[in-house]
């Protein structure tokens, strides 16, 4: 699938809703601005590896489950989250509203040989990456008397437990969520657009865009000389949503992110030769909430 087929991509997710589970890559592009108990799934075309020019469907699973006094377990597809932040602590009772912070478990999908491009397919396999980390939030309320209206500022660092890679990976985010006061056909509607920065190590960008050992003979243009990418601001993400409520129970998100490659990464010959350095997730997810 080429990336004039994006679109296309995006439509067969869109059938795919009830396909939860499967592997992402990276985080799917979806906030969750409220703390409801919710279930859900959807699907999105993303690319077919970090780099890609090519694109595929996959789907995921969506879940928000308060545990009480303010702590929480959130799953966004191949994305764990715990809450461990309390509402409320010490003898007076102290409102924490406005940060959040725990630990996360991430799963990186592998690059295996089930890509479009010929090349990439016969490159050396990466299994995927079981990732372990922690993450902080702090939410700014907007002016306006609607709770929704706010920017979330987060970060998270992770390293790999299964020794894919070494050093840690993180994660800047800043994203503003606006409810439009007239909404959709009278249904409210709520629009997200963020920024994010996301860093890695010599040792993960080398891994996931560096040209070594037998893949050399596959780029005859490097002349036999590896590519040895190195880490650091690896890439600009934009991601952007708009979330409408069908009824109490039911609500429809469609969701993107555009990201940007930078440096290293933006400059391998994985890239520049077999992708692009832009970089699209696009799809969808219906939720359900519950008491």
């Amino acid at each position: 699938m080429t990336k004039r087929h994006l679109l296309k991509a995006g439509l067969a997710g869109a059938a795919m809703l009830a396909g939860a589970g499967a592997m992402a890559q990276e985080v799917l592009p979806v906030d969750l601005p409220t703390e409801r108990n919710m279930f859900g799934a959807g699907a999105f075309a993303m690319p077919d590896f970090p780099g890609a020019e090519d694109y595929h469907a996959e789907g995921g699973a969506f879940l928000h489950a308060n545990l009480g006094n303010g702590t929480w377990l959130r799953v966004i597809g191949p994305e764990v989250r715990l809450n461990l932040v309390p509402r409320y602590i010490g003898e007076n009772y102290s409102q924490f509203n406005t940060f959040r912070g725990g630990l996360l478990w991430r799963g990186r999908p592998s690059r295996d040989t089930d890509v479009d491009d010929e090349v990439v397919r016969r490159m050396s396999r990466i299994p995927m990456a079981s990732e372990l980390g922690v993450f902080a939030s702090y939410s700014l309320p907007m002016p306006g008397n609607n709770p929704l209206h706010q920017i979330i500022f987060s970060g998270d660092a992770s390293w790999s437990t299964n020794t894919v890679y070494t050093g840690a990976v993180g994660n800047i985010r800043a994203t503003y969520f606006y409810p439009f006061p007239q909404g959709l056909g009278g249904k409210p509607l709520l629009g997200s657009l963020g920024a994010s920065l996301f860093f890695t190590s010599d040792h993960f960008t080398d891994r996931y865009f560096g040209i070594n050992g037998p893949d050399l003979a596959l780029f005859p243009e490097l002349g036999g000389i590896p590519y040895r990418a190195e880490g650091g601001l690896t890439s600009v993400r934009i991601p952007f949503s708009l979330t409408s409520q069908i009824d109490p129970k039911w609500s429809l998100t469609v969701a993107g992110r555009y990201e940007r490659l930078l440096s290293d990464a933006a400059d391998s010959p994985l890239v520049r030769t077999r992708g692009n350095e832009n970089q699209w997730v696009i799809g969808a997810s219906i939720n359900y909430y519950f008491q």
